[in-house]
C-alpha cells in the first residue's frame, strides 16, 4: 500500500489529485456528517482547511466545485477513507478527517443513518438543503 509520510508527499499526492479532477475548485468548507432519525449531525467540519481530505471526498462524491450535498453510502465513504488512509503515515501532521470517517464507518455498522457529504463553495453561498442548513449551523 502506498504510504505519503512526510508534508512533501502529501502536498504532492495532493497536487496529483486536484491536477487529475477536472473543474476542481477547493471549497470553503465541507464535512461528512451522519444523517439519522431525521437530523444530520457533523462532528467535525473543515473551515477554510484540510486541502488533501477536501479532493479525496470530492473525487469519491463527483463533487468538482461549488455548494453541493452528496448522500453517501457506507461503501462509498469506506472508499474515501482508503484513498485517504496513505497520508496517516504522516506523523508530522494530524489526520483528524480520517479519524472521523472512520468513527463514523463504526457508528454507522452499529446502526442505522448514512453518510452525507457537505461541500461549501463559497460561506455567502445560500444552504441547499437541511444537510447543507445542518452544517452551517456546525460551523457557526
Amino acid at each position: 500500500m502506498e504510504q505519503w509520510s512526510t508534508k512533501e508527499e502529501i502536498n504532492a499526492a495532493r497536487e496529483r489529485l486536484e491536477a487529475g479532477h477536472p473543474g476542481w475548485r477547493r471549497p470553503a468548507a465541507y464535512g461528512v456528517g451522519l444523517h439519522r432519525d431525521g437530523r444530520t449531525v457533523f462532528g467535525l467540519t473543515n473551515v477554510g482547511t484540510s486541502p488533501l481530505p477536501a479532493i479525496v471526498l470530492a473525487v469519491e462524491c463527483g463533487h468538482t466545485s461549488g455548494t453541493a450535498v452528496h448522500e453517501l453510502t457506507a461503501e462509498r465513504l469506506a472508499s474515501a477513507v482508503r484513498a485517504l488512509a496513505p497520508a496517516g503515515a504522516c506523523t508530522e501532521l494530524r489526520h483528524p478527517n480520517l479519524v472521523e470517517w472512520e468513527r463514523l464507518l463504526t457508528e454507522i455498522g452499529e446502526g442505522d443513518g448514512h453518510p452525507v457529504a457537505v461541500f461549501v463553495g463559497d460561506l455567502a453561498d445560500e444552504p441547499v438543503d437541511r444537510h447543507d442548513r445542518a452544517f452551517r449551523e456546525a460551523i457557526a
